[in-house]
């Protein structure tokens, strides 16, 4: 026990001592840095308001059907106006399954 606690205060020594003493206290800054930044990064994140990718996806599907009912308008219709030459779903999925087939 008493050779860990000597090779122990020695290694304290030799950190703190000498020409490497600011050792500890770039460390220290170092250790700071990161908790200031991780801790600004977690303040600006939101927690999502689904635990679950499925739950998103049904209540984004009833915000779509209920903004195709009241306005007369599918969403793909929206997308068309909004960003011509899109490719349809369906123009992706053939595309998709037309070049996995393809070999």
């Amino acid at each position: 026990m008493v050779e860990y606690i000597v090779v122990l205060v020695f290694g304290v020594m030799l950190l703190t001592t000498g020409p490497g003493g600011d050792i500890l206290l770039d460390l220290l800054a170092v250790l700071n840095d990161n908790h200031q930044g991780y801790s600004y990064a977690a303040s600006l994140s939101t927690l999502p308001d689904y635990d679950n990718v499925l739950l998103y996806a049904d209540d984004a599907f009833e915000i779509e059907t209920q903004l195709s009912d009241m306005a007369n308008i599918s969403f793909g219709d929206l997308i068309d106006d909004a960003i011509p030459g899109m490719p349809t779903e369906d123009e992706i999925i053939a595309e998709g399954v037309s070049s996995i087939l393809s070999f």
